[in-house]
């Protein structure tokens, strides 16, 4: 219902007629809260159902416009009478009812036109949502390859070598010195040395889960059982040779020994047993060992996660039998607890340089990323022990690696510096590491613009959206400019508004953002089934992305709303109550 009113007023005598609607009526009605209490002079405001709503300047009265009375009201009621609070008070006060006025108006604004909004915050939602989802998935690709493939906190440092196509030779070794000037390094927390065994070697068995026995070659290297530290049960990587002390005088665990070991003297020491016996004389998983005639516990070795997926994506189907039968596919699960046969000292390329061959067994005690590609990774005193069984001590006191632990990824950099400046090299690996990390961060930065370039966009589109309604609300705005609001008040309503689409719009692009992570990482572990990082997920939605995508949000639609602010505030009262 659209009716006409008048307003008028004494100094100068002048009738403005206004067109309103009852919506209008109801929005300015709710404005009059945003009077200037504190002002000098009291500002008059009246609206009734039979009368107009007038502003009088000079502070003499208000004139009503009806028909039936046109004559002065007295504005006694707005004159103040006694303060009883300082007039800082009450204009603390005033700014806060102001504040709430133009609050409450801005929920009516948005209400009223929340389709239109909506529609226009599409671009912002799907923008937000593709930078949340590609930075969350750069962050974690990045994390799982560089923390739990690379370990890039974890330097190796090798020999430096010089080629000469005929020979390679180093000069510097890496031995008990070498340690001790890494050692030194500043930002180093820790080292630990690695040594590869250096004499043949094949294994046998399998057929408790491939169904047949199998012979091999084996390659094997040893690392300080404290690397291992991505095992479920780190505990069982352990050197169950070594001197282990006890309390008691009983037998295993009762002693606090391994299985097959009695406490004498405050030392764990093996039983002895027949290896030609018939009946077996060794408690399980213990055995007897023919040359030193005692009962062991296997060696435990670790595995690569990538060899269990190569073995799965193609071993199996080149070691099956012509007779059509597949090899099974292995998960971790089945393969952790199987125990093999080895033979040390002999294989298929010769005979170790040194001393008989003799058997042991080993047990797989799972899956770990520090252990090498191809082979497996076992206590580095056995490898140790072995090399100066078979090939000599020198060859026991020689490492083929050193691992550096950095104090952070920060560090990382100075400390492959001071490496390379006492003569040695850093492992491939690492410069691979370094490849593929900037490899992630330069297509996450890729996406990241893309999808910025999507915001900025959608900002521009919620910009002439604003345009569009702030021509639609002309004479609303030119109302409440006459009722004495400010163009400050007028530019913080529409800023406010535009600061609500933002907010609104980036909380539903982080939803639509971790719905899609969601469904991506399901997908992942769908299809990838034996990757070699199980369990571990390839994103990172940290609180920061999502403050920042928050703030990203509010800050386009901020910058898209700056425009129309500025011309709503910008608005002459008097053109736009006469509809010019």
């Amino acid at each position: 219902m659209i009716r006409t009113t008048a307003c008028t007023t004494v100094q100068p005598i002048q009738r403005i007629h206004i067109q309103t609607s009852r919506l209008t009526v109801k929005i300015v009605n709710n404005f009059i809260h945003t009077m200037q209490k504190c002002s000098p002079r009291p500002r008059a405001f009246l609206w009734t159902k039979n009368t107009c709503l007038c502003h009088f300047y000079d502070g003499r009265g208000l004139f009503s416009d009806t028909p039936a009375m046109r004559r002065p009201i007295a504005c006694h009621a707005i004159r103040p009478a006694t303060p009883r609070i300082s007039p800082e008070s009450r204009c603390d006060i005033a700014h806060s009812h102001r504040l709430m006025a133009i609050l409450h108006l801005v929920r009516q604004n948005i209400l009223r036109n929340k389709k239109t909004l909506l529609v226009s915050s599409i671009g912002l939602i799907i923008g937000i949502a593709s930078l949340v989802f590609f930075i969350a998935l750069g962050n974690g690709v990045k994390r799982v390859v560089l923390e739990e493939m690379f370990a890039i906190r974890q330097i190796e440092v090798v020999p430096r070598t010089y080629d000469f196509g005929f020979t390679k030779f180093s000069i510097l070794k890496l031995d008990e010195r070498a340690i001790d000037k890494l050692s030194r390094l500043p930002e180093v927390d820790d080292i630990y040395p690695k040594m590869k065994w250096t004499f043949p070697a094949w294994a046998t068995g399998g057929k408790e889960v491939l169904g047949k026995n199998f012979r091999a070659e084996v390659i094997a290297d040893g690392i300080a059982p404290h690397l291992a530290d991505d095992l479920a049960h780190p505990e069982r990587f352990r050197d169950w040779d070594s001197e282990i002390s006890c309390k008691g005088t009983g037998i295993g665990t009762e002693a606090g020994c391994p299985p097959a070991q009695r406490c004498i003297g405050n030392y764990c020491q093996k039983l002895s047993c027949n290896p030609d016996a018939t009946q077996l004389e060794c408690p399980a998983p213990t055995y007897c060992t023919r040359d030193t005639h005692t009962c062991d516990m296997p060696i435990p070795i670790i595995v690569n996660p990538s060899l269990l997926n190569v073995y799965n994506s193609g071993l199996t189907t080149a070691l099956s039998s012509g007779t059509g039968v597949r090899l099974p596919k292995l998960t971790a699960e089945a393969l952790t607890g199987f125990i093999f046969d080895v033979e040390l000292g002999n294989s298929y390329l010769g005979e170790a340089a040194q001393n008989d061959p003799i058997q042991r067994k080993m047990q797989c005690v799972g899956l770990s990323a520090k252990a090498i590609p191809v082979g497996f990774t076992m206590p580095l005193s056995y490898v140790q022990r072995f090399n100066a069984y078979f090939s000599g001590d020198k060859q026991s006191r020689t490492y083929h690696s050193i691992v550096l632990e950095a104090h952070s990824n920060s560090a990382v950099a100075r400390i492959s510096e001071r490496v390379r400046a006492l003569g040695f090299e850093l492992d491939d690996t690492h410069a691979q590491a370094d490849r593929i990390g900037l490899m992630i961060t330069v297509l996450t930065l890729l996406f990241s613009l893309i999808s910025l370039l999507i915001v900025s966009i959608s900002a521009i589109n919620i910009a002439q959206t604003f345009f569009m309604m702030i021509a639609e609300r002309r004479q609303e705005l030119g109302i409440f400019r006459a009722l004495g609001a400010t163009r400050t008040h007028i530019a913080q309503m529409i800023l406010l508004e535009g600061s609500f689409v933002g907010l609104t719009g980036a909380l539903c692009g982080i939803l639509l953002a971790y719905i899609s992570i969601l469904i991506a990482d399901a997908g992942i572990r769908q299809h990838l089934p034996d990757m070699m990082i199980q369990g571990a997920s390839f994103f990172d939605l940290s609180p920061q992305l999502i403050l920042a995508a928050i703030v990203c949000g509010i800050g386009f639609c901020l910058l898209g709303c700056a425009r129309p602010a500025w011309r709503a505030a910008h608005i002459d009262p008097v053109k736009a109550c006469r509809g010019e």
